[in-house]
């Protein structure tokens, strides 16, 4: 019998391709592991305790998006065609996405709130607001965006004394991830992006290793569970096959079509109405 939960090592393949040095893992619940962060909050009334409530939606987002992409392993393991129209692979990128930057704001916004001495332009730009001064001298503050990963790598250096190599194949993956996932949400109507099963993983496996990468350097595991996830990753790669979901127009020969377009000032000379206004 095992006595509380199964606990995976990190995977060979994170050494092996990636060259980490995880020999910091013990173990997650090793009292001179991962355990010497664990912290009391005390106060009922603490409000980091609203913050805390939420750190399950990164980890919910990340088994979603597993079980999306496993769900279409499935589905297409018998096909006989190599492509389809966007069906699962839209929303496994922009879920596991969604995991990753939900976990930035939450573990960013814990920072904040427990840290001592940390520089309050630092706490600002990690909240993602500035202070201004109002016409009427009142001061407050308003909403300075930042990138995900910018706000990521100002966690790491403050929160976890490392500066990140940006430069890094870890880093620069990840940055590919947000270009996929933009191409999508800010549609490049000239590209027509299409997203193969073997991209899908290689974007899922970007992610994850934008938690294992730091916590390798950071001699500490940032996400609980970041190995067992991974480990799934692994799992399913064996399953992948040449197959890729894209917008059904791709790929058609342009011709005379239809257009719909529901607003004012068409240059009619070039795009004349398709059917005649009835006469009254």
């Amino acid at each position: 019998e095992v006595d509380g939960p199964i606990v995976l090592p990190p995977h060979k393949r994170l050494c092996e391709h990636f060259g980490l040095d995880l020999s910091y893992f013990q173990s997650p619940m090793a009292i001179d592991g991962d355990r010497k962060y664990d912290h009391l909050i005390e106060d009922p009334d603490d409000p980091v305790n609203t913050i805390i409530e939420s750190t399950s939606v990164p980890q919910t987002l990340i088994y979603a998006s597993l079980k999306i992409f496993a769900d279409s392993l499935i589905t297409y393991c018998s096909t006989v065609e190599s492509w389809g129209v966007y069906r699962y692979y839209p929303s496994v990128l922009m879920t596991i996405w969604a995991a990753f930057e939900s976990w930035v704001r939450i573990i960013s916004e814990l920072f904040v709130k427990v840290a001592t001495d940390l520089p309050q332009v630092v706490a600002d730009s990690l909240m993602e607001v500035r202070p201004i001064v109002k016409r009427n001298g009142n001061i407050s503050s308003e909403q300075n965006r930042r990138s995900t990963l910018d706000r990521y790598w100002l966690f790491l250096k403050y929160a976890c004394n490392i500066d990140y190599d940006r430069g890094s194949k870890i880093w620069q993956n990840g940055e590919a991830v947000v270009e996929a996932r933009d191409e999508i949400v800010h549609y490049k109507t000239q590209k027509a992006p299409t997203l193969t099963m073997e991209q899908v993983w290689d974007h899922m496996e970007a992610v994850f290793l934008l938690f294992i990468g730091p916590s390798a350097d950071a001699r500490r595991t940032l996400l609980h569970y970041q190995y067992e996830y991974y480990w799934a990753l692994v799992e399913l790669q064996k399953f992948i096959i040449d197959f890729e979901e894209r917008p059904l127009h791709k790929g058609r020969q342009a011709g005379s079509s239809i257009i719909y377009c529901p607003f004012d000032k068409i240059d009619e000379t070039r795009y004349p109405k398709y059917y005649k206004e009835r006469k009254k």
